[in-house]
């Protein structure tokens, strides 16, 4: 007798080990079948990042995080402090601006991208702004910095505050065109350097450019152009990927943005293009090569961008009211239900490899463990989720957009009997 019970309690044991291998076994294909391997992008560079325009959803990186000198791509952020002004109704385009005596004589020096400027002699707000993005000219945006904030130290604050409201902490700001504080002298930003140079990470400068696109998408409408004409001169733009230029592309129709150079940050690019529905950015700093070679920033970010149209496409992952099985259920009390589905409150469209299938995707319910009390209506909201993190996510976690999600069917509640039965039934 006691050799069976042994050999009952034996197989028993054999069972349950078998169903909890099994049960193992189904986790491990589930976290095997939502693990997602993303394209790899070349990078040419000592850093660079591209990134989904619309959602900030990061595509490709390396070194991203890493501050490096960034020269006159600090234009980019004095930009849109300008942009800010005239939307404000701080400063209009055609509003008259003279240049200070110190802004004119460096002007004047051609070390430096610059537009010479006359002494006493005034310019308006958008010839300033046109040659500080097309000629990249230095003395130009410091003549818009003296206007939007009184003074070259006021409008360096504004910009740290700036990037401070957009969580961007660990940037080194120490003048508003990018340059070596050694052409400043005694103009010096208080606390600086003669060797200072303004510092990002290419994370920051996509941040920084996101931000311009997506509140000023009609700085396009400058960075485009391939000249400026400046009081009868003619200034060429130093983006050589615009539509003519030597580095152009017949694939890509790149509209912007900026370029940059200094002996400490190399040659940089932030580049932008829109192909297939959707328009990325592309930052390069201080991209490899041998310094004689003009073209290899734009080398760099052609070779970035083909790779990420390459092997990315936008998907509509989910369709408005519309039953998804990966899709998590939400749990329900006060019901003879213990989970209710749920449907997509919105169509939502993300990037993803062409490799990658839809079904592939897992999506996080928002406070899973928090049950919904019965009664529930169809469509009910209960409550959100998170778009599923593709590589590295996104430039900022606030830009993992979260998606409401609604109740697919009705939920009784219980009535008074059964209620009353669960009181009892819970007394034992």
């Amino acid at each position: 007798m006691k050799t069976k019970l042994q050999r009952l309690f034996l197989a028993i044991i054999l069972v349950v080990s078998v169903l909890n291998y099994s049960s193992f076994a189904a986790t491990e294909q589930v976290q095997a079948a939502t693990k997602i391997e993303v394209p790899q992008a070349t990078i040419a560079a000592k850093a660079g990042m591209a990134v989904d325009v619309e959602t900030g959803q990061v595509l490709a990186n390396k070194n991203s995080e890493t501050a490096m000198p960034i020269a006159s791509l600090t234009k980019l952020l004095s930009i849109y402090l300008v942009l800010q002004a005239v939307k404000q109704g701080k400063l209009t385009w055609n509003q008259q601006v003279t240049p200070t005596a110190d802004v004119v004589t460096l002007s004047r020096n051609m070390e430096l991208s610059n537009i010479p400027f006359e002494t006493a002699k005034s310019y308006t707000v958008k010839e300033l702004y046109e040659a500080s993005l097309i000629y990249s000219a230095n003395a130009a945006v410091m003549a818009l910095a003296d206007t939007v904030s009184g003074s070259q130290d006021k409008f360096v604050d504004a910009m740290k505050a700036q990037l401070l409201k957009w969580g961007i902490k660990d940037a080194k700001i120490v003048n508003a065109s990018g340059m070596s504080n050694s052409f400043l002298g005694d103009a010096r930003y208080p606390g600086t350097t003669a060797t200072d140079e303004n510092e990002m990470s290419a994370r920051d400068i996509a941040t920084v450019a996101q931000h311009l696109l997506k509140d000023y998408p009609e700085i396009l409408d400058v960075t485009s152009q391939t000249k400026i004409d400046f009081h009868g001169t003619a200034y060429p733009t130093w983006n050589l990927m615009l539509k003519g230029e030597s580095a152009a592309s017949t694939d890509f129709a790149v509209d912007g943005l900026k370029t940059g150079t200094s002996d400490l940050a190399g040659d940089c690019f932030v580049g932008t293009v829109k192909k297939n529905g959707f328009r990325i950015i592309t930052v390069i700093l201080n991209a490899d090569g041998q310094a004689a070679d003009q073209q290899k920033r734009f080398t760099a970010a052609k070779t970035l961008m083909e790779g990420i149209y390459q092997n990315w496409h936008q998907v509509t992952i989910l369709q408005r009211n519309q039953a998804n099985k990966q899709l998590p259920t939400v749990k329900v009390s006060n019901s003879k239900q213990t989970k209710v589905s749920v449907v997509s409150g919105r169509t939502v469209t993300m990037l993803l490899p062409k490799s990658v299938k839809k079904s592939q995707l897992a999506f996080k319910l928002n406070n899973e463990d928090v049950k919904r009390n019965a009664p529930i209506k169809k469509g009910a909201n209960l409550g959100s989720i998170q778009l599923p993190n593709i590589g590295t996510g996104y430039l900022t976690e606030e830009q993992n957009d979260s998606i409401p999600i609604l109740a697919k069917t009705a939920v009784q509640e219980l009535s008074w009997w059964q209620k009353a039965w669960r009181k009892i039934t819970g007394l034992f």
